[in-house]
């Protein structure tokens, strides 16, 4: 009897997932240039796409397709390279092309469940066109707002919309900004909001300072003062490329009281997170 239970609970014990064997929470800031194309995989194996760089990131030689194959351009040639064979959910922040630009090729390759976007009306010319190739493709497309959840994630994960509480006429402050929590760990995604946005958001949700890992907004400003102060030792990303803005702005990502990761510099940046801790484990620096 004594034996028989031992193996019994040696069985259990064995169908018992080990740590090791849970799929940490992944995100992948990948260069796409002067542009935003953030890659997560949830440990339930499922993913989230936020933007989806620009169409006019043409491969270089490095990402060219095989001979006799149309270039896929640094996102697809991302996705491919690590097995992506759907994509769950795509988020675009705003219909700004440097955003939203690279979503029909990656659709035209790779099947996609549903896009959330923000309505925002003040688009930039292709923007309609790609809706409508979607809904054609019977993707789910619907509209988010600050204070909503997404839904259909894993346990572990919540990603809240912070902004836009309403439209007005800044399409980059009308950008979708997310807060992405999975078990301890959190980081917020802020696209192209200004430094009034950024004010508004951490007077509307204090609790954000928390986070761990930022995307500097803007692909590297402006910043206002009180973003600047709110987050201290943080991790912070940016996502940019050659610009004629002059972003990121070198003087006030100095005053950033932690420590700063560029793809232009660092090239794509995984962070990776099993709910208790994050950390960025890998780069590629340009011209490796």
């Amino acid at each position: 009897m004594c034996c028989g239970y031992g193996i019994l609970l040696g069985l259990v014990l064995a169908t018992v997932p080990t740590q090791a064997d849970v799929r940490p929470l992944r995100a992948h800031f990948i260069d796409v240039g002067y542009a935003d194309a953030i890659l997560f995989e949830f440990p339930d194996a499922t993913t989230m796409l936020i933007d989806a760089g620009d169409a006019q990131d043409s491969s270089s030689r490095s990402h060219r397709s095989p001979e006799g194959e149309e270039p896929t351009g640094r996102l697809i040639s991302y996705l491919k390279s690590h097995q992506i064979q759907k994509i769950d959910t795509v988020v675009i922040t705003h219909p700004h092309r440097n955003h939203f630009g690279g979503l029909r090729k990656v659709a035209g390759r790779i099947p996609v469940a549903r896009l959330f976007h923000n309505g925002d009306p003040n688009e930039e010319k292709g923007y309609a066109a790609l809706l409508d190739y979607l809904k054609r493709k019977q993707v789910s497309i619907a509209v988010l707002r600050r204070g909503q959840t997404l839904e259909h994630l894993p346990d572990s994960v919540t990603v809240e919309v912070l902004n836009p509480p309403d439209l007005n006429d800044s399409p980059n402050d009308n950008a979708l900004a997310l807060w992405i929590k999975h078990g301890k760990v959190s980081l917020l995604l802020l696209a192209d909001i200004g430094p009034g946005r950024q004010d508004a958001l951490l007077q509307a949700s204090p609790g954000i300072r928390q986070a761990d890992c930022i995307q500097v907004p803007h692909h590297g400003g402006p910043l206002s003062d009180a973003f600047i102060e709110a987050f201290q030792g943080k991790t912070f990303i940016i996502s940019t490329g050659p610009n004629r803005w002059g972003l990121p702005h070198e003087d006030q990502l100095r005053k950033l009281n932690g420590t700063v990761y560029r793809t232009d510099r660092d090239g794509t940046l995984v962070v990776e997170s099993d709910g208790n801790a994050l950390k960025v484990v890998s780069w590629t620096q340009n011209g490796s």
